[in-house]
């Protein structure tokens, strides 16, 4: 398929996901959305909600930020590119992170406004592109990690349903599961063609697996959203097994680093953990001396 150029595309909108109230992110491409509203008490205010036309939103704890993506999937009527990101994990469009950081790096000092920029700047000089994050390179395969971490059966339920439905999408899931490289966060920015090819592929394998596992008992607590860990397997698989770009030669693809502007973990820590967040480049000495010495909880936008 070939790209129309970017100045005849519809607006951009990047739909940040949040589930309880703080301030959000505003600014002409970013969409806040409630994910989950359809089981909260809450409403908040001057927020979308996953919850009206054909939602998910009921699966919200299995699910996760996935509610958000099929609600902008099924219901966004734009032509543009549709992005999704988290209230506290978010894309660094403005490139500010060091080359060599860690591909989620927790900052301190966050400038909705200047990200409101940034965001803004990027989609007025970015190509058509696909953004994703920058691939976290674990110390196991995919597989050996998530049968370490998680519960094996879900994996091979996956791998079922992949086989049985997706036939074709099988050698791009068993390169990425027999590889060490992850996409976190179940990210991205796609132009519309990709979001339509993709998520109809993503919520088939999960609804599929879901099926497969029924009558098991559930995953406790954490480990329930077993949907959105493998929802990032099959993202990954889907970019950098070269699934997506067998179906669109042409389409470039950008890995971006992962502004994570929750500092309640840096803060929290102790030093000689916090010494090890910095070593891995998952947070810069200056910010972590900042954010411990103030003993302050999270940076909100």
């Amino acid at each position: 398929m070939t790209f129309p150029p970017l100045q005849s595309l519809p607006d951009a909108r990047v739909y940040v996901a949040y589930h309880d109230a703080r301030p959000v992110l505003e600014g002409r491409h970013l969409v806040p959305i409630q994910v989950g509203r359809a089981l909260s008490g809450m409403l908040l205010p001057g927020v979308l909600g996953d919850d009206t036309g054909d939602s998910i939103s009921r699966l919200n704890p299995a699910y996760c930020e996935l509610t958000a993506h099929y609600w902008a999937w099924r219901n966004d009527p734009s032509g543009g590119p549709i992005g999704l990101m988290h209230y506290r994990r978010l894309f660094d469009l403005g490139c500010r992170l060091p080359a060599r950081s860690h591909p989620e790096r927790h900052v301190a000092g966050f400038d909705a406004r200047i990200y409101a920029a940034d965001v803004a700047r990027h989609f007025a000089t970015a190509g058509v592109e696909l953004v994703v994050p920058r691939p976290i390179r674990l110390r196991r395969s995919l597989a050996r990690q998530y049968e370490r971490c998680h519960r094996p059966d879900e994996l091979r339920a996956m791998r079922d349903a992949v086989a049985d439905r997706h036939p074709d999408f099988r050698p791009a899931l068993d390169r990425a599961l027999q590889g060490n490289r992850l996409l976190l966060g179940n990210m991205f920015i796609m132009p519309r063609p990709v979001l339509d090819h993709y998520s109809p592929l993503l919520f088939d394998i999960l609804r599929a697996t879901g099926d497969r596992l029924a009558g098991r008992d559930g995953p406790p607590g954490y480990q329930a959203r077993y949907p959105g860990f493998l929802a990032e397997r099959i993202l990954t698989a889907y970019v950098l097994g070269g699934y997506a770009r067998a179906a669109f030669p042409d389409l470039r693809v950008q890995h971006r680093g992962i502004l994570n502007i929750d500092t309640t973990v840096p803060t929290g820590a102790g030093w000689l953990r916090l010494a090890r967040l910095c070593l891995e480049g998952r947070i810069g000495i200056r910010d972590a001396l900042r954010l411990k010495s103030s003993g302050r909880g999270a940076d909100r936008p």
